[in-house]
């Protein structure tokens, strides 16, 4: 095994080993991520719940069924890591392989491949359970098979892999099938200059692509269908992504830019990469692989012109949020290489980049470096919260151009670490063994989940209500209410809202016909208002001559965060001999009876 490639392997362990709470795990209020969960745990029985809703993340089997397995052979915080692991892991040692390959240079792969495990904006961007990190590992698979088979290495088996990741990489994020362009692009760039027969064997590649593909998609549709879907499992998100582009439909777009860029700080980092790469191809000496370093900054600054495209022109939201303008990083950090690849780099320097890189993060978070940044950014507050650390990124990369060897790579690490840690969204997930409760809220999220599941195996037949309340803990304050948001987000979230708000209406509110949408009506609280907000709710409903009896009253408590919930239950209704929760208008396996 090349030895360069334990740098992309090492990272991402190293920042899971610096335990730190909230490392790899997200946070209460995040409600997709958190939907995601709910399908690793609950794949297949979540399927027809979500569909009936017209819930489109289903189609994302790429990441669902990975984080499915993983989730039943261990528990939660485990599976956690591990998934957090693979997704920086996959990326990194992607983009390892596709630098190597195009430049012929492994100190330089491995130095950018370590700044992708630590990038801050990748880590947990919409979520450590959404989808588009790994997305971007997948496509950056696909970058690096093509040009593997572009150079005769194995070409016909490289382009058959590369067509089934380029299809996880579209199936688990859509967008990134208007890329299919730039891979193939970097295809034909690829080919050896002695090549005689171009277009024949580019035309054998593209339907070896497409059959690759095309392979993939129907191991997943056997799949899906076997445990329950329907064999056209993508069709939700695509049904999805002709209601985004309909020129009436701009529920998310921000408007003009100069509604959201100024505080954009998640561009800065690919921005400052593109700017990196075109600058380094007007000071490089060496010829090595010109052609190639051309082709990766060329297709980093396509890539940027396609998403203002769509973001100005268009009125896409494609650049106004991080998670859907995180596309621009896997071109945009194989630029980055290019400003490296004037001649070849040894282990050692390599190491020290790369221990500068983590220990930043390491070391000088939550704190220490963005407080000390910040007094600089205030001198630039009024052009826009990007703009200092995009000025102090030209600076650096300025420094760096006119460097060579080891001292350019040590003045990349030196710019890099200090804004990608000065932009952090969450600075509180690093440090050392920097203390949080986000592991403890997701094993209590899995054990009331094993609970309810019991006595309601549909996962709709309770409806919940959420008591308002901000506890303090020795970790912090908790806003309870986003707490229990998360929760109810494994299990279609608006769907078992009991009166269908959030936040919960007040208990003198509630109505009949609120009681009649589930069996069940489930009361989420702190542990020591549960029993009066119990009582509450009992005599409401008997005052409505709808008398309720407890189905179950649980604690849920670790390491400092706890909450309660009592399961409550019409006298009047029996339990037809099934679970307590289940709907009359449902199977107990969770189908609507038809």
């Amino acid at each position: 095994m090349d030895r360069f490639l334990l740098f992309p392997l090492l990272a991402p362990a190293v920042l899971l080993a610096a335990g730190n709470d909230a490392f790899g795990f997200d946070p209460p209020g995040y409600l997709d991520s958190f939907v995601y969960v709910g399908y690793f745990w609950h794949y297949p029985e979540h399927l027809w719940v979500f569909d009936d809703n017209s819930n489109y993340k289903i189609s994302r089997l790429p990441w669902i069924l990975p984080g499915y397995v993983l989730h039943a052979l261990a528990g939660p915080i485990v599976a956690s890591y591990v998934l957090a692991y693979f997704t920086l892991a996959l990326g990194a040692v992607a983009l390892f392989l596709l630098v190597k390959e195009c430049l012929d240079d492994r100190g330089s792969a491995a130095i950018v491949s370590v700044a992708w495990a630590c990038c801050t904006w990748a880590h947990g961007n919409g979520g450590w359970n959404y989808q588009v990190l790994i997305a971007s590992g997948y496509y950056l698979m696909t970058c690096w098979l093509v040009v593997r088979a572009a150079r005769g290495r194995s070409s016909g088996r490289a382009a058959l892999v590369a067509g089934a990741f380029f299809a996880a990489a579209v199936h688990t994020h859509l967008f990134l099938v208007v890329f299919a362009p730039l891979v193939a692009v970097l295809y034909i760039a690829a080919l050896p200059a002695e090549e005689g027969r171009k277009i024949a064997r580019s035309v054998r590649a593209a339907g070896l692509v497409v059959a690759g593909g095309l392979a993939l998609t129907a191991v997943l549709a056997v799949i899906n269908r076997a445990t329950g879907g329907a064999w056209l499992f993508f069709m939700p998100q695509l049904e999805q992504a002709m209601r985004v582009t309909n020129p009436d439909y701009d529920h998310w777009w921000k408007g003009n830019a100069s509604q959201w860029l100024p505080a954009a700080r998640y561009l800065v980092m690919p921005i400052a990469a593109m700017a990196a790469g075109l600058g380094a191809l007007f000071v490089r000496h060496d010829e090595r692989s010109r052609r190639m370093s051309l082709t990766l900054v060329g297709l980093a600054w396509a890539t940027f012109v396609i998403m203002c495209y769509f973001q100005l022109a268009r009125r896409l939201t494609t650049l106004d949020y991080s998670y859907v303008a995180f596309a621009l990083y896997p071109h945009a950090f194989a630029c980055l290489a290019v400003a490296f690849a004037d001649e070849k780099r040894g282990a050692w320097t390599a190491t020290v980049s790369a221990v500068i890189i983590v220990a930043t993060l390491a070391v000088l978070l939550p704190t220490p470096l963005p407080g000390l940044m910040e007094t600089l950014a205030q001198s630039l507050a009024q052009f826009g919260a990007i703009v200092a650390p995009l000025v102090v990124s030209l600076a650096g990369i300025g420094a760096m151009l006119l460097l060579r060897g080891t001292g350019r790579a040590i003045a990349f690490a030196a710019w890099f670490s200090v804004v990608n840690a000065w932009i952090a969204p969450v600075p509180a997930a690093y440090g050392l063994g920097t203390p949080g409760y986000l592991q403890s809220m997701l094993k209590l999220f899995r054990e009331a989940d094993r609970v309810t599941t019991e006595i309601d195996p549909t996962l709709i037949g309770i409806k919940y209500w959420k008591s308002d309340e901000v506890i303090t803990t020795a970790k912090g304050e908790v806003r309870f209410p986003h707490v229990f948001d998360s929760f109810l987000s494994t299990r279609a979230w608006f769907t078992n809202l009991l009166g269908r708000k959030s936040p919960s209406p007040s208990i003198d509110q509630l109505r009949l016909v609120d009681l009649d949408r589930g069996a069940c009506i489930g009361v989420l609280s702190s542990v020591e208002r549960q029993a009066g907000l119990q009582r509450e709710m009992e005599a409401h409903f008997a005052s409505l001559n709808r008398p309720l009896r407890t189905v179950m009253v649980r604690r849920f408590e670790d390491d400092g965060l706890s909450f309660a919930l009592a399961v409550l239950k019409p006298v009047a209704s029996p339990d037809d001999g099934v679970a307590p929760c289940v709907p009359r208008w449902v199977s107990p396996t969770g189908a609507p009876l038809r």
